[in-house]
Order: C-alpha cells, then sequence, then structure tokens
C-alpha cells in the first residue's frame, strides 16, 4: 500500500525482472481517492507485464588444435572460437563440453562480451571434442547456439619402404619420408625370421628417408617402418624381407642354346629368387663385386643384370669364345667367333665400345687372336691388354702363335715370348700381383714366366715347364669355351686349372712356391677361386657344383655347393 498526497498524481511499482521472467504473472491496483469526509472512491486496474524474449543464440564457428598434418606449433593447443553477442542485456557466455560417445558435460563462464575464444591443451585429437554456447542475458534467459566439433587427427600416411640392400656389413632401408607437419617420429622395426623376437630402432628427424643398419653374415629379417604423429596416431609400411646370406646364380642346364637364369639366397627361410625365363643363358657369373651378372647367351655377345635379377640388358655383337674383365670390372675384352678382339663397356651404356683388331689382317692373311685379359704394368701405372696372337711365317698355314701385350686402343705394344718353328703359345694368364705368367704351349704344357715392372725391360722366354707333384708330368690345359681355363687365386699364390686325358676331366692347383700342379679333383672342371682358399668346380659325373677348400699343404673334401649343373656363388657383400 502506497499513500500519496493531493500533489502526487503517479507511483512507480518496481518489479524484479528475473521474477517477473521466472513467474509471469498478472498484477491488479486499485486507487483510492479519499476526501474530508472520509468516503473514498476507487478504480481498479490490472497489468501483465511484457515479458523479454530470450536472447539470440550465439553459435561455435570453429574449433581447431595444432599441430595438424598441415601446420606445426611447438606446443598442442585446442582453440574454440564463437560468434559475438550484440545484445544490449549480455550478462555471460558459458562454453559448454563433451566428448564423443560421452553423457559427461563441463562448462567454463566468460562475463566479458569481447571474449570470443578459449584455448586448452588438455584434448586428444584422436576424439571428437564437442562445444556450444549458452548465451544468458541480464533476466537469467538462456538459449543454446549450434555445436561444434574438432576434426579428428588423421592417421599419418604410411611411407614405402623399398628392396633392402645389404652390404659391406649393413642393411641399406630407404623409403618415402613424410610431409606431415605433426611428425613426431619414425620406429625402424626389425623382425627376426627365426627367433621372432623385435627390435626397434627411433628416428626424431622427419626428413630422414634412409638408414644403414647392422648385419651380420647369413641374417635373415624383416623391417617395417612405424610413422608416429604428434597425437600417438601410427601407420605402418609395407614389409620388407632382407638377407645377409649370399646368392647364387644358377641354370638348370648346360646347352649350346642357353638356358633360364635363376637367381636364389642361400637363407634357410628366404629364398629371394628371380628367375629370368627365355633368355637363352649360359655360363652366367658374378661381376663388379656381386652387384651384378653377366652371362653369355645364344646370339650376341652377353646379358648384364642387377644382383636381384633386375634391370637386364642385352649387348649384341659378335658372339664370344671367352671374356676377361677390367680390374673393377666396369669392361671386358673378349675373343669373337671372328677371331678378333673386342672391348665392351660395362657401366654407361653396356655395349661393344670397339673392336681391337683388324677384320682385314684376320681374314686376308689367317691371322688369329685369342685370350685377351686385362694386365696391370709399369709398377701399377698402366692396365694393358694381354693377348696371343696367331701369325704365319710364310703362305703355307704353318704360323706359330706368341704372346702380346696391347693398349685398350689396339696399339701393339710388345711380344714377350718367342716361339719357333711351330709353336703355338696360348692361353696366358697373368698373377694379380703382376710377378707370374702361366701360358700354355699347344700341344706340350702348362709354363710359368716371370714377368718384370717395366714392359721395355721385358724379355722374350719360354717359360718354366709346370709338372705333377706325384710323376713330374707335364700336364697340358685343355682350351675352354666361354669359361675360361687357368684362373689364378686373388693371393697370386696357386692356380686352378684342368686337362682332359683319356675322356675324363682332371683338376689340378698350381702352386707358385713349386711351380708343380697336385690332383685337385677327378671328373672335375670350370673351376673357379671363390677366395684364396675355396675353389668351386663343377662335377661332370653327378652334373652338380661344388666347392673345396685348397691350402698350401692340404686339399679338403668336396662339399655340396648347390645339385645345378651350373652355379655360381655371390662374393660377400
Amino acid at each position: 500500500v502506497a499513500i500519496l498526497w493531493d500533489s502526487i498524481y503517479n507511483w512507480i511499482d518496481t518489479l524484479d525482472l528475473k521474477e517477473v521472467v521466472k513467474n509471469p504473472e498478472e498484477y491488479s491496483y486499485r486507487l483510492y481517492a479519499y476526501a474530508d469526509s472520509n468516503i473514498s472512491n476507487k478504480v481498479g486496474i490490472s497489468i501483465k507485464p511484457n515479458v523479454p524474449g530470450p536472447p539470440q543464440p550465439i553459435d561455435v564457428i570453429a574449433v581447431d588444435y595444432l599441430p595438424n598434418e598441415t601446420t606445426f606449433a611447438p606446443e598442442k593447443i585446442l582453440t574454440v572460437k564463437w560468434e559475438k553477442s550484440l545484445e544490449g542485456s549480455f550478462n555471460k557466455y558459458h562454453l559448454n563440453h563433451t566428448i564423443e560417445n560421452s553423457s559427461d558435460t563441463s562448462f567454463i563462464t566468460f562475463d566479458d562480451v569481447n571474449t570470443t575464444s578459449w584455448d586448452t591443451n588438455e584434448f586428444d585429437a584422436k576424439k571428437q571434442h564437442w562445444y556450444w554456447i549458452e548465451m544468458e542475458d541480464s533476466t537469467g534467459q538462456k538459449t543454446k547456439g549450434n555445436a561444434k566439433a574438432n576434426l579428428i587427427n588423421k592417421v599419418p600416411p604410411a611411407v614405402q619402404l623399398d628392396s633392402i640392400i645389404y652390404s659391406a656389413g649393413f642393411f641399406e632401408l630407404k623409403w618415402s619420408a613424410v610431409t606431415i607437419e605433426d611428425f613426431d617420429q619414425y620406429i625402424i622395426q626389425r623382425i627376426d625370421i627365426s627367433s621372432g623376437g623385435i627390435i626397434n630402432t627411433f628416428i626424431d628427424l622427419k626428413e630422414t628417408a634412409s638408414v644403414q643398419a647392422i648385419a651380420n653374415r647369413d641374417e635373415e629379417h624383416q623391417y617395417q617402418i612405424i610413422t608416429i604423429d604428434r597425437w600417438a596416431d601410427s601407420s605402418f609400411s609395407n614389409i620388407q624381407s632382407a638377407s645377409s646370406y649370399q646368392r647364387i646364380v644358377t641354370v638348370d642346364n648346360m646347352v649350346e642354346t642357353g638356358a633360364d637364369i635363376t637367381i636364389n639366397n642361400l637363407g634357410p627361410n628366404l629364398s629371394f629368387k628371380h628367375v629370368l625365363n627365355q633368355v637363352n643363358a649360359y655360363f652366367p657369373i658374378w661381376i663388379q663385386n656381386g652387384k651384378k651378372v653377366f652371362s653369355f647367351y645364344d646370339g650376341g655377345v652377353g646379358l648384364v643384370l642387377d644382383e636381384n635379377g633386375s634391370n637386364l640388358k642385352k649387348i649384341s655383337g659378335e658372339e664370344p669364345q671367352n671374356i676377361a674383365f677390367y680390374p673393377d670390372q666396369s669392361q671386358a675384352v673378349y675373343t669373337g667367333a671372328d677371331h678378333n678382339l673386342y672391348l665392351i663397356d660395362l657401366t654407361t651404356d653396356i655395349e661393344v665400345e670397339k673392336q681391337l683388331t683388324d677384320d682385314a689382317i684376320a681374314i686376308v692373311k689367317n691371322e688369329w687372336y685369342g685370350d685377351p685379359e686385362f694386365i696391370t704394368v709399369n709398377n701399377g701405372q698402366d692396365v694393358l691388354i694381354m693377348y696371343w696372337h696367331l701369325t704365319y711365317q710364310a703362305n703355307n698355314n704353318i704360323g706359330v702363335s706368341d704372346i702380346y701385350y696391347m693398349d685398350q686402343s689396339g696399339n701393339v705394344l710388345d711380344r714377350i715370348t718367342n716361339a719357333q718353328n711351330t709353336e703355338k703359345f696360348i692361353m696366358p694368364r697373368m698373377s694379380p700381383d703382376g710377378k707370374k705368367i702361366l701360358f700354355v704351349k699347344k700341344d706340350d704344357g702348362l709354363y710359368v714366366m716371370n714377368t718384370v715392372n717395366q714392359i721395355q725391360d721385358q724379355k722374350l722366354e719360354e717359360g718354366v715347364a709346370v709338372t705333377t707333384v706325384t710323376t713330374n708330368a707335364k700336364i697340358v690345359p685343355v682350351v675352354s669355351l666361354y669359361f675360361r681355363n687357368i684362373r689364378w687365386s686373388p693371393n697370386s699364390e696357386r692356380a686352378v686349372f684342368w686337362e682332359y686325358k683319356n675322356n675324363s676331366y682332371f683338376l689340378y692347383v698350381f702352386d707358385r712356391d713349386t711351380n708343380q700342379a697336385r690332383l685337385l679333383q677327378a671328373g672335375a672342371r670350370y673351376a673357379d677361386w671363390f677366395d684364396n682358399s675355396t675353389v668351386i668346380f663343377r662335377s661332370e659325373s653327378s652334373n652338380k657344383m661344388y666347392k673345396i677348400s685348397v691350402t698350401a699343404s692340404t686339399i679338403g673334401e668336396p662339399e655340396l655347393l648347390y645339385n645345378a649343373p651350373w652355379a655360381q656363388l655371390q662374393p660377400w657383400q
């Protein structure tokens, strides 16, 4: 009740707007007017106040986090942004939060109308975080805006792991580096084939795209690269197998038309088998320290391919009778079926580079060339070609064959033997140290001669005959097509060769210290040194390849190398 005097004609009733909003009721008022008679007049009115409407909704417009796939940031942070309220009755923003598939909700309140964003480092980018704003005005009314959530972190892209190469005590792994900005680390996972054990190596540098893993000989593993981002999401590369066992190159039959080439790994679990079909190959051998394979093939000069059987290239030209390789095996020299000498490039163009001898001389004068090989002379300063040259004293087909040196342009530099009458010196083989030359006097036997440091000082020699230890008999190594007979050990202490006698082959080892030869194996040929004390040879009776240990005083028992008519063991990588 309010009492008003006659000089007051208005009255204000103050309402609590929050209560009005909370309880929107009708208000009734009565006005009494009194005179001196104390008799009143009255008037009544009912009023229902207009309740203000709720505030306009405020929407969350962005929920982003860093770092992400495209943007780097040193620290993890999630930012929520929302619209600014334009309400004159603004009171508070209530920022609500929940996580996907969760019934729990939390909120934080802001009473500054200009606050339109909020940061936090307590979040998991692998989950969706939903945020929405409840706008509260001064009457306490609230309006919920549209919610928004962050994008779930993308799993990092998986790298592609290339084929693994074993070399010099290491497995060489290469892969395609990722470009994501939220990268954390690579995990190089090694799985042991035999035990199943796993060893992890961690790499923190994103740009890394290769690594060398220490490996002993005769190990087999599998490798996989795990890429992990800052949010602990991970992806897994393809699995690649790795082996430090040696490879072996084989053919399944020895025919003039050639056969398929097979490259295998000698490990117990991983074969890495690769077959090159219809290549008509024969006598494949390892070159360039086992990085490549060279093979003769029917109708051309040869094939060159990588150690895993890939990147096959054919060399066309005059078919070879035999071949020898430059010290680093970047080139080769061979005798063609036309009895001329040819030089091959084995690194760049993979082709016959030049013909070293003259067709006119070979055809008109009926002069032949054979058994070329690269030699090192003049104290290792020069690499020349040693070969034999058949010449005729008159037009009577009675000729002699001497041993010569030429340079790599085909210029004859020196003759180092002096054949008489009808003597023919063939199959010259210089020791790797350049001190000795083994050669054959046709229909007579094997001989050894000394060399000198400077070729201009080399005197014409006949050499000393090589005889057997047991009977002092001469031995005549047989001319071998394609795969050269007489082969020195890498340390120049011994040489292996084979003789054909009484319808059988006999494999011998020549000892430089004694100038004599010991019988290594009967019924065997196509021998070469794997190292200074191991010889690999073919057994004619079993049609298989064997290896045997040889020292200055002992000869071991043959061991089966591979059940194939031809096989060559890759040098240790």
